[in-house]
């Protein structure tokens, strides 16, 4: 019953057309037992009467019976296709709006690749619920039942002998429709890791090429696909038996009528019409129940999918408070936090305690590993703190609207991500309403324009997937023309020029500066230059804060400090960079 409420739920805005077609399927069924009912009199009223005045009408009756049952057949599978690929998109879309409004940490546990599979190969699978499950239920079962309604009539006792196979055929059927849900199951879900195999694969190509580990990755990825295989052909197995079992039995419930039938002929109990009447009907008739066995094993195979895509729904979105906010005017208290990824797991942070006045320039520094990004990551509520709390202004960030928290919020990181879209979209991922000219300014503040007026289309061409035809620097720098364009006034600069040469460096330390201008700014372990400037510093260690003060406080009082200190003079004077220009 629970299957039968989802399913109801799944295809209700789509009854509309799956009515219709299900009008079209009943005129279709009714044609069908026309066409066997029409034997009885072409056979007997042609053939053995000869009767010439039937010569004309009967065929005539046939082509237009033919015809109309064709037309019927475009209508019923049109409509139930389009119904099926509206399904498709819908959930596609549902699956991906959910997706993006998930929490952040889920994406830390589940593999991209497997996303994927689920929103590709599972959702498309549902749409065999249309075309292939509900026809068999609203026309082919219908159809079963007409047609044996005219073997009835012609001559019961004969058809009820063919229905003794019946209890064989729904049994088996059943035990092997549990065995296509397995094998599914098991298919899909190693669909889903070869799908994850061939993502990494891509992104990591410049990787795999380096440490020449093509042979290493391709080897694995045959393995998942050896799977693929093996529980596809298992399920195939299955299927192609259940259509063999009732193939058999049509054969069989055929042999009977023409033995049993054939004496009643040859007796004179019947005639030859009424008898080619119901062989017509008994043969038809395992048609239909052949496809309402097919539908039954698809529909193991479409409740697999199902659970899987069931799985990703059902993973509550991320919480989000009330409170709208629209500025940043006093400060931001990290107030007796603690943090862990998952219960029993290591802490990353431990009582960390700080006010940042608005304005302010905070840089936190500390070996790698000490929780720095962390910190960064728990601002903007990618996660959440497993004890305490941190408040703007003195209110809860997990009372605030989520929406309007982050819009209080920049941030540029190591990592940039660029979309395969236009520089101009990509740049206005930070404020879509802007206009041209604020986005040719915030290029220019961020030290971009002088790059983009040099590519072949400017700011329309077209930067590939994650911007990957451009150089380190230039993707930062358009990561800072995008922050600039959002204007947020608590900026996060997590790393961001932790990966770039010293030429790079300077630009976008340059952009930064210009972005950091009158704004909160909360700087992980950046550079020495943007450290020594920044109005006080915070030394993490092993997830607490060992210390917070002035560089010049710092530098001789903690030896986190300037053991940190050291190894950046060290890179400045390797570099050949002045301090300054760091």
């Amino acid at each position: 019953m629970n299957t039968t409420k989802k399913i109801i739920a799944l295809t209700r805005p789509y009854w509309g057309k799956s009515f219709t077609a299900l009008a079209f399927g009943l005129m279709g069924s009714a044609v069908m037992g026309a066409i066997a009912w029409l034997v009885k009199p072409a056979l007997d009223l042609i053939f053995v009467d000869r009767k010439m005045q039937y010569m004309i009408w009967i065929p005539v009756g046939v082509v237009v019976l033919f015809t109309l049952k064709g037309v019927l057949n475009f209508g019923q599978q049109y409509l139930m296709k389009v119904a099926g690929l509206s399904l498709i998109r819908d959930t596609q879309n549902k699956l991906h709006n959910h997706i993006l409004h998930m929490p952040a940490g889920y994406f830390d546990k589940e593999a991209s690749g497997i996303l994927m599979s689920r929103v590709i190969n599972d959702v498309r699978m549902l749409s065999a619920l249309f075309d292939e499950v509900l026809r068999s239920c609203t026309i082919e079962v219908p159809k079963i039942f007409i047609l044996m309604g005219i073997a009835f009539y012609r001559k019961w006792d004969m058809t009820a002998a063919c229905l003794m196979i019946v209890p064989v055929l729904a049994f088996s059927v059943r035990k092997l429709g549990k065995k296509v849900k397995q094998r599914s199951h098991q298919a899909q879900k190693s669909v889903s890791f070869l799908t994850h195999r061939l993502v990494e694969s891509i992104t990591g190509i410049k990787v795999i090429k380096v440490f020449n580990r093509e042979g290493l990755r391709d080897g694995k990825f045959m393995s998942e696909n050896s799977d693929v295989f093996s529980e596809s052909v298992k399920a195939i197995t299955f299927k192609e038996i259940n259509k063999l079992v009732i193939d058999c039995l049509t054969g069989l419930a055929i042999g009977f009528v023409l033995v049993y039938g054939g004496r009643q002929v040859i007796t004179g109990i019947v005639t030859p019409g009424d008898f080619a009447s119901i062989l017509t009907a008994i043969y038809l008739v395992f048609s239909p129940v052949k496809q309402v066995g097919e539908s039954y094993t698809t529909l193991q195979g479409i409740l697999a999918a199902m659970e899987r895509i069931e799985h990703v729904m059902q993973t509550p979105a991320e919480e989000t408070g009330t409170v709208k906010v629209t500025e940043f005017k006093d400060r931001i208290v990290f107030d007796n936090v603690w943090f862990e990824f998952a219960k029993d797991s290591q802490v990353v942070l431990q009582a960390i305690n700080l006010n940042i006045r608005a304005g302010e320039v905070l840089a936190v520094v500390g070996p790698s590993g000490a929780g720095k990004t962390t910190i960064a990551h728990l601002l903007p509520r990618f996660y959440s703190p497993t004890q305490g709390r941190i408040t703007i202004d003195g209110v809860d960030i997990r009372d605030m609207d989520i929406h309007s928290l982050r819009s209080l919020i920049g941030i540029v990181s190591q990592d940039i991500i660029l979309f395969n879209d236009t520089v101009r979209e990509n740049i206005a991922f930070g404020n879509p309403l802007s206009s041209f000219d604020e986005i040719k300014g915030a290029a220019q503040m961020a030290f971009a324009a002088e790059f983009i007026d040099k590519m072949p289309g400017g700011y329309d061409t077209i930067l590939g997937e994650r911007g990957m035809t451009l150089s380190g620097g230039q993707r930062q720098r358009i990561a800072i023309a995008r922050a600039i364009l959002k204007n947020p006034p608590i900026m996060i600069l997590d790393e961001a020029t932790s990966s770039l040469d010293s030429v790079s460096e300077a630009l976008v330390q340059k952009a930064l500066e210009g972005l950091m201008r009158r704004r909160t700014t909360i700087v992980i372990a950046h550079r020495l230059s943007t450290i020594k400037n920044a109005d006080r510093i915070v030394v993490l260690k092993d997830g607490k804060i060992t210390a917070v003060g002035t560089h010049d406080e710092l530098i001789s009082a903690n030896e986190t400090y300037s053991c940190l200190y050291n190894t950046f003079t060290a890179m400045t004077e390797n570099s050949g960079i002045p301090d300054n220009e760091s």
